[in-house]
């Protein structure tokens, strides 16, 4: 009695070749995506490294020449105005330092101790900030925009600031004369130049009333 042989199917060579073709193309393809994704979360996450360097410099630059020109002394000014001095009074101004573009630096000077006098000792309250060398820098010891000795501010090893500019114009209110400020930023990370932002605003100098 003969034995009844069933052929066993199984997969030819073609068939395997082109299921593992299939195979690789579908992990080269999930390998594309998940590298998209991870560049694309880093340039994310870069750029909102940024946005908060940028909106933490532009808030401490705002805030502190706002202050321009701030005295303790001010009753007095205003109840013996002829009498009273006026140290704070034409502290405010734009110049630049001599590699960098026009009004990109700005001093000033305001009554940080209170005691109604402009202090260049132990206490120096003339102040400001300046664009040099892709840094935003802080002024010491009231020095000039083209001197040396200023602190930086921005990292430049990781933000690039590519344009300051500080607009100054006057504006009556109540008779009196006030310094309105415009300040323009511009910045991009060192590691991603595409990744770049403008920031533009203005505000008012309330303590700094300007005396011809």
């Amino acid at each position: 009695m003969l034995t009844s042989i069933h052929r066993i199917a199984g997969t030819s060579l073609v068939e395997l070749l082109v299921s593992m073709a299939i195979g690789l193309a579908s992990l080269s393809a999930m390998s594309s995506l998940v590298g998209h994704g991870i560049a694309l979360n880093a340039q994310l996450l870069a750029k909102a490294r940024l946005d908060e360097e940028l909106d933490t410099i532009v808030a401490l630059l705002v805030n502190d020449i706002r202050r321009a020109g701030y005295s303790a002394a001010t009753s007095q000014r205003f109840s013996d105005p002829t009498s009273a001095p006026a140290p704070f009074s034409h502290t405010l101004h734009v110049s630049q330092h001599m590699s960098e573009s026009t009004n990109s630096c700005i001093m000033f000077a305001y009554d940080r101790n209170q005691n109604g006098q402009l202090d260049t000792d132990d206490t120096n309250e003339n102040y400001g900030f300046r664009l040099h060398d892709g840094a935003i820098e802080i002024r010491q010891d009231g020095l000039a925009c083209e001197g040396g000795g200023w602190q930086d501010l921005s990292d430049p090893n990781t933000v690039k600031i590519t344009l300051l500019q500080f607009t100054l114009q006057t504006q009556t209110r109540h008779g009196l004369s006030l310094m309105s400020v415009d300040l323009t930023l511009e910045a991009e990370l060192v590691d991603f130049p595409s990744i770049s932002r403008r920031i533009h605003t203005g505000f008012v100098a309330q303590n700094y009333a300007y005396t011809p």
